[in-house]
């Protein structure tokens, strides 16, 4: 279990890491219920003091570690990223 603290030392580590490589996209916190798992959705009943990493990439060709400082990390493969017009 991570707190939301935690978690923020974790992203900042973790930026600091991915920095530069490619296929990353972005690096996120998010609240995870009470199996550990990211909350998706209004599930408010299900969600404790617990935070992990979100990296959103290109491919999952991409190299994440799967903690950072004890923080679990989530990835999700996005794909690619790219400006819209309005």
């Amino acid at each position: 279990m991570a707190t939301l603290e935690r978690a923020r030392e974790a992203k900042a580590a973790l930026r600091d890491e991915l920095a530069g490589l490619d296929g990353v996209t972005g690096v996120g916190i998010a609240r995870a219920d009470a199996s550990g798992a990211p909350v998706r959705g209004p599930r408010a009943q299900d969600v404790v003091d617990d935070w992990l990493l979100r990296v959103n990439v290109t491919s999952d060709d991409v190299d994440v570690p799967e903690t950072v400082d004890g923080v679990e990390v989530e990835v999700r493969v996005v794909g690619d990223v790219t400006a819209s017009r309005v």
